[in-house]
């Protein structure tokens, strides 16, 4: 029953980044409270709009995300989301500049 109401929260949050990702990819393997997609591809554009940086999205892949839900603790522990490899591509934005201070 508690899998109602978290699966969409969390598809939500995931699908928001993530393109094309179905419902079904995520609710199936979360009854166990684990899933592992692989080869994801980012939603550039919400990045871009989200992080603010002076730089343009070229291409952005994520390579395996898990998610661990513990249902028979959800009221104790947090839920667990892991991104193991992240590629991202960036160009600097036409007429953006960036300031690199040294450090010693």
């Amino acid at each position: 029953m508690l899998e109602s109401y978290v699966s969409p929260l969390l598809m939500s949050y995931v699908n928001r980044y993530i393109k094309n990702l179905k419902p079904s990819d995520l609710q199936l393997s979360l009854w166990g409270g684990d899933v592992v997609l692989s080869k994801l591809d980012l939603r550039l554009d919400v990045l871009e709009q989200e992080l603010k940086l002076p730089f343009t999205f070229l291409s952005g892949h994520i390579h395996e995300l898990r998610i661990h839900v513990p249902w028979t603790k959800l009221s104790s522990e947090p839920v667990v989301v892991t991104i193991n490899t992240m590629e991202c591509i960036l160009k600097l934005r036409d007429g953006a500049t960036v300031s690199v201070k040294p450090t010693l």
